[in-house]
């Protein structure tokens, strides 16, 4: 193991050689020998200083800790941008809906089947609007203030709206069962359905403009539940979306 060398013994010579350089040349004796150290042992001497006063009083150890721990937070501050890049080129891919009418908004916190995203009065958002990722519809705004707004996501218990069957054109009402559990409901015994089919929204916007509308990928049917005795059939969907890893989501501005 090497061992670690002082640095006392160079620091008492440094103030040995500067008290006689100061005291020569307060009698103007050897001015120009004077200079000639000053000039050789300034290194030495910046050397020393900064060895003792590295960091305002801090270690070389701690000065590198700090210099990792905010290259490590620059490193995850550009990873979020890269992250909100892409969900931007991906989502202004897409024609329907509107890329002009998206408002980007990050999520910030959920619970139960609830999400807070970052984006509220001040940004034109609105109670009513629907909030998507890609083709694919998250829920709808139901609480806002100036800069925080809440998500009902389509699996909230509170959640129900009209949709459709994309291949059988099966018509029913979406209803949410919490956590990401969505129900395919009201869809009479008549009509046909077919797992691994896409529900998408059929369209539920009011006078104001405000609500769900057409041709959104709720999620694709996983199971049937149709029985002889009940008027109705019913369907479990799953989203195309895993709503634990939603990060960075579209307001559809009306």
């Amino acid at each position: 193991m090497q061992k670690k060398v002082s640095i006392l013994p160079i620091f008492l010579l440094l103030i040995f050689l500067s008290i006689i350089i100061f005291f020569f040349s307060q009698r103007g004796m050897f001015k120009e020998v004077g200079g000639v150290f000053e000039q050789a042992f300034m290194p030495l001497q910046r050397i020393t200083f900064d060895l003792f006063h590295i960091g305002g009083g801090q270690s070389p150890e701690q000065m590198l800790r700090e210099e990792n721990a905010s290259l490590l937070t620059q490193l995850a501050k550009q990873k979020e941008i890269e992250k909100e890049n892409r969900a931007l080129h991906d989502q202004f891919q897409i024609t329907n809906p509107s890329p002009k009418k998206l408002l980007p908004a990050r999520i910030i916190g959920q619970r139960n089947a609830e999400f807070i995203i970052d984006k509220g009065e001040r940004d034109n958002v609105k109670t009513g609007q629907v909030v998507i990722l890609k083709e694919s519809v998250v829920g709808i705004i139901t609480k806002i203030s100036l800069h925080r707004a809440v998500i009902r996501s389509i699996a909230n218990q509170s959640t129900s709206f009209t949709a459709q069957a994309v291949k059988t054109n099966a018509l029913g009402v979406i209803y949410g069962r919490g956590e990401e559990d969505i129900i395919f409901g009201n869809v009479v015994q008549s009509d046909k359905l077919e797992e691994g089919d896409l529900v998408t929204t059929r369209g539920d916007i009011d006078n104001s403009g405000r609500g769900f509308p057409p041709d959104l990928i709720v999620g694709k049917i996983v199971s049937i539940n149709k029985k002889a005795s009940s008027l109705f059939q019913t369907a479990e969907i799953k989203s195309l979306l895993d709503f634990s890893k939603l990060e960075t989501v579209f307001v559809l501005l009306n």
